[in-house]
């Protein structure tokens, strides 16, 4: 008596994805240029952009018993501003 062959495992079929939708970007109205110009020169924070002075501090150990430096302004571990 012969022993049937088992079927072929079935191959899943690659189901096509669309191309992402380009999103399309307004430039910003010149007040807010202007705005974001001034903000840039102070050196504050920026709608969309990084904070340097967060990524920096968030970086550090949490375990650093140092002094760090806060907007500018040394801050000893403990002490509140």
């Amino acid at each position: 008596m012969a022993v049937p062959a088992p079927a072929p495992a079935a191959v899943p079929v690659p189901v096509p994805v669309p191309p992402p939708v380009p999103v399309q970007v307004h430039p910003d109205p010149p007040i807010y240029q202007a705005l974001y110009a001034l903000w840039a020169s102070q050196g504050r924070t920026l709608p969309g952009r990084r904070d340097a002075e967060w990524t920096r501090l968030a970086a550090g150990p949490v375990w650093a018993g140092r002094t760090v430096r806060v907007s500018g302004v040394l801050v000893s571990p403990g002490a509140s501003r």
